[in-house]
């Protein structure tokens, strides 16, 4: 970005800015947060406060107290920030993408920080890591929420929790990567201010039933990568609840499997047993190197939610085009009615990658 772009920029930047003036409560901070903005929007290869600071003309030490200290609504940024993406964005069946992401740290003091494995560095490292919330559409794609993961080692050691940078309040307790996705899932879906139609995940995700169930309680479709071992009934599994066994023994309440009810399957046996003519050609959208096409296969299926069947729904499976036997095939599952397309429920399970292009920004 050169010095033109920067000053045509400037105009929005402004306006986008003032979005957020009220909350703030304190002027000075108000000032600060333009600075940072700007130096956010500024090539500077490490975008710490000691380099923006200096491309803005600030204080490091002023800059780095209006980011550990000043006060600000922060649930009231989000709110805005969301309805803001909704008005650039929005679109029906609009899309919120689940993943985390580790950042490599190098000291100790920095709230979170430790030995702890991330995906993003593909290792276990001294690093934070977040939980994010995406948002994409027809019309683009970008982040929308955050939490940051506290493990519950860290939380426990009142030295770290309680040092002058982490100075985490004594209300915050521990919460799963799985509650920090559903509290963002709830807060973006209740606000209102992004259409959403589904949701998307990779299978440390759509591994939970739990998160699943979530999902279809707010009345969204959810279309979520798992593990191969995940297990479902191609045909109704017939659970009964099974009648009394006399008239003085007591009623059951419990279904179980009927005498001719076949055992659940994991996906990958499900989807390695179909046949040819079941995989259907698709590009599910242009990314920067071209065309992503892939071939995907669905049928229905019951969900095995904790150890029960679950609801009806859809196997979705992806692999390369032109792929034999031994590739790599991606499963997915899904509430959407029998009535949805194939291509459509085929785009929305391909698009955590936007999330992970939002990340590279």
């Amino acid at each position: 970005m050169i010095d033109a772009d920067l000053e045509a920029l400037l105009p929005a930047l402004e306006r986008f800015h003032a979005r957020f003036a009220r909350f703030f409560r304190r002027s000075e901070g108000r000032a600060f947060g333009r600075k940072y903005l700007i130096g956010l929007a500024l090539p500077i290869e490490r975008k710490n406060v000691e380099n923006i600071a200096e491309q803005v003309g600030a204080s490091p030490r002023k800059l780095q107290e209006f980011l550990s200290e000043s006060p600000w609504d922060d649930e009231g940024c989000i709110g805005e920030l969301q309805r803001f993406v909704g008005e650039q964005l929005g679109a029906p069946g609009g899309v919120l993408v689940l993943d985390d992401t580790g950042f490599a740290k190098k000291g100790i003091h920095s709230a979170g920080v430790g030995r702890q494995y991330s995906g993003t560095l593909g290792r276990v490292d001294n690093c934070q890591v977040g939980v994010f919330l995406g948002y994409a559409s027809s019309h683009g794609h970008t982040l929308v929420d955050r939490r940051l993961y506290l493990t519950e080692g860290w939380l426990a050691d009142p030295v770290k929790r309680n040092s002058p940078r982490a100075a985490v309040p004594e209300t915050v307790r521990f919460a799963t990567k799985l509650e920090l996705a559903g509290e963002m899932l709830t807060a973006a879906i209740e606000r209102g201010h992004l259409p959403v139609g589904w949701v998307t995940a990779d299978a440390a995700y759509g591994d939970s039933a739990d998160l699943r169930a979530l999902v279809a309680s707010h009345g969204r479709w959810y279309c979520v990568e798992v593990s191969g071992t995940t297990e479902v009934w191609t045909a109704d599994p017939a659970w009964a609840v099974p009648q009394r066994p006399g008239r003085m023994g007591r009623p059951r309440t419990k279904a179980r499997p009927g005498p001719n009810t076949a055992p659940a399957q994991a996906v990958r046996d499900v989807v390695r047993a179909l046949p040819p003519d079941a995989w259907i050609r698709h590009r599910v959208t242009e990314g920067e190197k071209g065309p992503r096409e892939y071939e995907f296969a669905r049928l229905r299926v019951t969900e095995k939610v904790h150890r029960a069947p679950g609801q009806a729904g859809w196997l979705l499976a992806r692999r390369p085009v032109g792929s034999d036997q031994g590739a790599e095939i991606k499963c997915y599952l899904s509430n959407a009615p029998a009535t949805i397309a194939l291509a459509e429920m085929a785009a929305v399970g391909c698009l955590r990658w936007t999330i992970e292009e939002d990340f590279e920004l």
